[in-house]
């Protein structure tokens, strides 16, 4: 649902959505204080290495593909993290050496969907980086578990976006502010209920499987994207959807 409100209430400036997403993440998280998590100084070091390269960072050229190509194309290519993410986790054991063919599959679906003439292909590579951003961001999450509990980094996170995304957009752009009312409302469903159920997955099942599980949202968003913003897919595009969807399937088995 979150990447339809992203396109429907974009504004002029991807910063100012960026913000406007940020801070639904924060308000929601901010209660978890309460629960009084450990806040030492791994917890914020991983916490914030986790939420700057995906949430802020990963986000935001997210927010950007979506003005360059097709919602459900481009929320399938940055769902590509689902294959990276295991292999990156080879570092860690060579188990993760099952998912290189899925990921083969995957790739080859993104060839497809990038040469379909739909969006343009600086859509996609920002589609593409939001993916390569979300994996490094998740490896960073494992290692946060090892210094605090899931309530701990949904604050940290949230603490964390808030204040990343108000530093980049005072960077780039100065501190005049635009908020999107349906932003924020993606913010709230996504990075203030959605990402708290993930994250407290994460801690009940490890990394791997319920980031694998995540791989159903393109698949739902597709389906609204044709319903809602009337968008199509031609013969390669679909070709492609379908192999990048097939690929994220597999591995979803894999993992289980």
């Amino acid at each position: 649902m979150s990447p339809i409100l992203y396109r429907v209430g974009a504004t002029d400036s991807a910063l100012d959505d960026l913000v406007s997403n940020s801070l639904g993440a924060f308000i929601l998280a901010i209660p978890f204080i309460l629960l009084k998590p450990p806040l030492n100084g791994g917890a914020w070091l991983y916490g914030t290495i986790f939420a700057v390269l995906g949430p802020v960072f990963g986000t935001y050229v997210f927010l950007i593909s979506l003005r360059y190509a097709d919602v459900g194309i481009a929320n399938v290519i940055s769902y590509a993290y689902v294959v990276l993410l295991p292999i990156l986790l080879l570092v860690i054991s060579p188990s993760y050496l099952t998912y290189t063919w899925p990921a083969i599959l995957i790739m080859i679906g993104l060839y497809l969907i990038m040469g379909s003439g739909k969006g343009t292909f600086y859509g996609y590579i920002m589609a593409l980086l939001s993916a390569i951003l979300y994996a490094f961001s998740f490896l960073a999450l494992y290692r946060a578990y090892e210094y605090t509990n899931p309530w701990g980094i949904i604050f940290i996170r949230g603490i964390t976006l808030m204040i990343g995304a108000l530093i980049l957009k005072i960077v780039v752009e100065g501190f005049r502010f635009k908020v999107s009312s349906k932003v924020f409302l993606a913010g709230l469903i996504s990075y203030g209920v959605g990402g708290p159920l993930y994250v407290l997955s994460v801690d009940y099942a490890g990394i791997a499987v319920p980031t694998l599980i995540t791989a159903l949202s393109p698949v739902i968003t597709e389906v609204l994207a044709i319903v809602k913003l009337k968008e199509k897919l031609n013969l390669k595009s679909t070709l492609g959807f379908i192999a990048v969807i097939t690929g994220i399937i597999i591995a979803s088995v894999i993992g289980i």
